[in-house]
């Protein structure tokens, strides 16, 4: 990359330990790329579009000077494994590995066709997956002491896509969603989507969230305003688009949600089964 020409990434930090960088990219995704900081190591959740080497990036950033990188893709839609290339070359020793979620392991080896990149005229380079995450397992931030406080706990939750995994932060009561939930339309007639997989997601998650207690551990950028206001430390969404601490309880308002209130291909004129959405706006979601 030319050194007199500005990354496209914005870096801000939410917590001690965690990081969300937003792209800005061609393809107008601005996808949401997650660093979770541990002693030795920086889980990167997602990799975004590419504009520029993610991994080259993340080497200018103090705070992750010296530690290896372990990659994690929510789901293999083409901006959220694009920088994944990057991270999987032979000369690139400190990155430990890419993981991606083991539910729909066939769809999820067959990005190339599953992607969407073909849809947008997106190009991505080869990688290799190097774990297969089951449900429940659990990625470490400190691998010599590890605890489950200190790890990221998988979730699998399809809807979006087959293969779609979340991944919840006890440290800091932080579940990063990927693209199942965001304030905005959600995409689900795309290839391998399923408003069912989406509607027992939503059960799984709302469920997961009641079991967990308000104000668990969370030490985000709004720390004096969470003194003030209980409210505030309620679990959050770091969703892979648009906000990255969204309230839990945007849940709350698609438990309407019901598959013959959804708006089928069939009945929207003119369009057709990979460009219908939910409807779901952002008000709607907050």
């Amino acid at each position: 990359m030319d050194s007199d020409r500005p990354w496209p990434f914005e870096v801000h930090q939410l917590s001690q330990r965690t990081l969300v960088i937003i792209e800005s990219d061609r393809f107008g995704e601005l996808p949401h790329i997650y660093a979770v900081l541990g002693p030795k190591k920086a889980i990167i959740i997602d990799t975004g579009c590419n504009t520029a080497s993610l991994r080259d990036f993340l080497e200018t950033l103090s705070c992750l000077e010296g530690k290896e990188f372990q990659v994690v893709n929510t789901h293999i839609h083409y901006d959220h494994i694009m920088g994944n290339y990057g991270f999987s070359m032979a000369s690139q020793r400190r990155c430990r590995g890419i993981c991606q979620g083991s539910r729909s392991r066939a769809f999820s080896e067959n990005w190339k066709a599953n992607s969407l990149q073909d849809m947008v005229g997106a190009s991505i380079l080869d990688f290799a997956v190097t774990d297969w995450l089951d449900e429940g397992a659990r990625i470490y931030l400190n691998d010599d002491e590890p605890t489950d406080e200190e790890s990221l706990e998988i979730l699998h939750t399809p809807g979006h896509t087959p293969d779609s995994i979340s991944l919840y932060l006890p440290a800091e009561n932080r579940l990063f969603s990927g693209d199942l939930i965001y304030p905005g339309s959600l995409f689900l007639y795309l290839p391998g989507s399923s408003l069912e997989d989406f509607r027992e997601s939503l059960h799984k998650l709302r469920a997961f969230i009641a079991s967990k207690p308000e104000g668990c551990g969370y030490f985000g950028q709004f720390a004096m305003a969470m003194q003030a206001d209980p409210n505030l430390l309620s679990l959050l969404l770091s969703c892979g688009h648009i906000d990255p601490e969204l309230p839990a309880k945007a849940l709350e308002v698609l438990r309407k949600v019901d598959l013959p209130e959804i708006t089928s291909p069939a009945s929207v004129p003119g369009t057709s089964p990979s460009c219908v959405d939910q409807r779901m706006s952002a008000i709607e979601l907050r």
